[in-house]
């Protein structure tokens, strides 16, 4: 086809097709709004003419929007595509946008967090979702700052917005509970970071919430000198935390893990040692993520909805830009945890 001298504006498809401007319009955006005949006839001038439909930009401009949600989440980028709980929160995610037309803006973590603050002052988006921040963190300022519709999923736990996630201090104490049931007196725990720098003023509640469960589940069997951070939260940090744990002169029968990938680490250091999993050392995790199941033997987790956490997120976000009206900050939603026990637990081995 030719290609047009100028370009074919929607009043060009219209004159074209024998219609008005408003009709030839509808065509494309309601089309449930015209006759079939209508619709055919604006279509095939279209296609004659060369135009490729109404310009989003522009409808953007007239609609007071810009066509897209912002993702602001803990980690780097490339984290958010292998650790194995991300995509599931991500699929959830796109599934609570579904049908609303608009596109996804990923705001990762760095070490230029000012720089990247400015990213989102400046950010073409109709609304935030704040994905398990740390506190005072300038990313989760500015978007705040621009007085857009903001849902929180995880933590920061504080800020004046609605939030969805879960109760975390349960989930670990129920996981810690059940150890302990098992007859586990001595047991360790792989940790995420309480806290991103000496000041303390980067923190992360999850880690210490969850820290306090596995106290308050473990009663006396806590023993603070068998906790190992790990950052990142990754298999290696892991194995390395739990080879201390178990080359101590009294090693642990069971661990706690923050996460299954933390579990998993423990998994491969418990295999370098040749230490039996359950027979000589249980393993909890926590998440319930794709990983769980993948390993041998299989991971008995605490299990926690993060593809539901996405489509609520989505659907309240999604609500609030269309209807225009203002997301209620009080609003939250605390989803269930469940243990879910599989082959990596068992009671203690006798001591000999």
């Amino acid at each position: 086809m030719p290609r047009p001298s100028r370009r074919v504006r929607l009043r060009d498809v219209a004159e074209h097709a024998g219609v008005s401007v408003g009709s030839a319009s509808q065509a494309f955006s309601r089309p449930e709004l015209v006759s079939e005949d209508v619709r055919k006839r604006v279509l095939a001038s279209a296609q004659a003419l060369g135009y490729a439909g109404p310009d989003p930009a522009a409808r953007r401009l007239r609609l007071g929007a810009a066509g897209a949600l912002g993702l602001i989440f803990s980690e780097r980028l490339r984290y958010q595509f292998t650790d194995p709980a991300s995509p599931v929160f991500l699929a959830g995610l796109a599934e609570g946008m579904e049908g609303s037309g608009l596109g996804l803006l990923l705001v990762p973590d760095s070490r230029f967090r000012d720089a990247t603050a400015s990213t989102v002052r400046e950010a073409a988006v109709d609304g935030f979702v704040i994905y398990s921040a740390v506190r005072n963190d300038p990313r989760v300022e500015a978007a705040l700052a621009r007085h857009l519709p903001v849902v929180t999923v995880d933590q920061p736990r504080d800020l004046p917005t609605p939030f969805v996630g879960i109760d975390d201090r349960a989930g670990a104490r129920t996981a810690a509970s059940y150890l302990r049931e098992l007859g586990h007196a001595r047991v360790g725990v792989l940790s995420f970071v309480t806290a991103l720098d000496p000041a303390g003023t980067l923190g992360l509640f999850l880690s210490t919430e969850r820290l306090a469960g596995y106290r308050e589940g473990l009663e006396e069997a806590w023993d603070e000198d068998l906790v190992r951070s790990c950052r990142p939260n990754a298999v290696e940090p892991a194995r390395v935390g739990a080879l201390e744990l178990l080359q101590a002169d009294t090693r642990p029968t069971a661990i706690l893990a923050m996460s299954d990938v933390l579990a998993r680490g423990a998994l491969q250091a418990a295999a370098d040692l040749g230490v039996a999993v359950p027979g000589e050392l249980s393993i909890v995790g926590f998440d319930d993520s794709p990983a769980a199941t993948l390993g041998t033997p299989a991971l008995t987790t605490v299990a926690q909805p993060h593809a539901e956490k996405g489509r609520v997120a989505a659907e309240w976000l999604v609500d609030a830009i269309e209807s225009g009206q203002p997301l209620p900050d009080d609003r939250r939603l605390i989803l269930p945890t469940e243990l879910v026990v599989r082959d990596s637990t068992a009671p203690p081995k006798a001591q000999s």
